[in-house]
């Protein structure tokens, strides 16, 4: 019919060829390749030998395409479920990471809380032992030493005695006073020496030496605050 001359039988006889093809899962390439191989096998058997024969491998053939898919199946949700396996471990491993995580930080918050209760307690416990040492012995404040104006009088007197003395004239030595205020005794004659103490104008002294230093005329001078050098015009005498 595939070769008739009127195009409707063929078209028809066609369709029913692909009908049957796809009823059974092959293509027309699969029908050439049996068909080749039929007639490998002999050109002289009967018609109805062959078509048995083709039968047969057809249903092989759709058989052994099922099997194909099958197995691939198979191994694709083999493939799905190791992959599963592996995700789901992974999910595991970070839960129970998370999970210890957690753990250690509500640890940690529990003993901050614990040392920061602790403290809080030893600071009470040690101002209450404060408070009640203060309370059993108070403290006193300090007796102002009272002097009598007689007691007084009796010091300054001492001090006029010892300045009477430290400012008593030694042979070769005289009296003078000072003429600035805030005036600077210094260890050396010098500008730059050391000061050990300023006397105040108007202040008497004893003048032990006077020595030139350069153009400089110093005093070698003796007073309650100790003997030092002043310059020669800041004492009168």
């Amino acid at each position: 019919m595939l070769g008739s001359e009127q195009p409707g039988e063929a078209e028809a006889a066609r369709r029913k060829l692909l009908d049957h093809l796809g009823h059974h899962r092959l293509s027309l390439t699969d029908l050439a390749i049996r068909l080749r191989d039929s007639a490998s096998v002999g050109a002289g058997g009967s018609g109805r030998g062959n078509g048995a024969s083709f039968t047969q491998g057809a249903r092989e053939m759709s058989l052994e395409r099922q099997l194909s898919i099958a197995r691939g199946a198979k191994l694709e949700a083999e493939s799905e479920g190791r992959r599963a396996r592996i995700q789901v471990a992974e999910l595991q491993q970070s839960l129970q990471q998370a999970a210890f995580d957690v753990g250690r930080l509500l640890r940690a918050q529990a003993r901050a809380r614990l040392l920061a209760a602790l403290g809080w307690i030893a600071a009470a416990i040690a101002g209450a032992m404060v408070l009640l040492l203060l309370m059993r012995h108070p403290i006193e404040a300090p007796a102002t030493a009272r002097v009598s104006p007689r007691t007084f009088a009796s010091i300054r007197a001492q001090d006029r005695e010892e300045g009477d003395a430290v400012l008593r004239l030694a042979p070769g030595e005289h009296y003078g006073t000072v003429m600035v205020q805030d005036l600077p005794v210094r260890l050396n004659p010098n500008d730059d020496a050391g000061i050990r103490a300023f006397l105040n104008r108007g202040m008497r002294v004893v003048i032990e030496q006077q020595v030139r230093v350069g153009v400089q005329s110093w005093l070698l001078i003796r007073s309650v605050t100790g003997s030092g050098w002043v310059r020669g015009g800041d004492v009168g005498h």
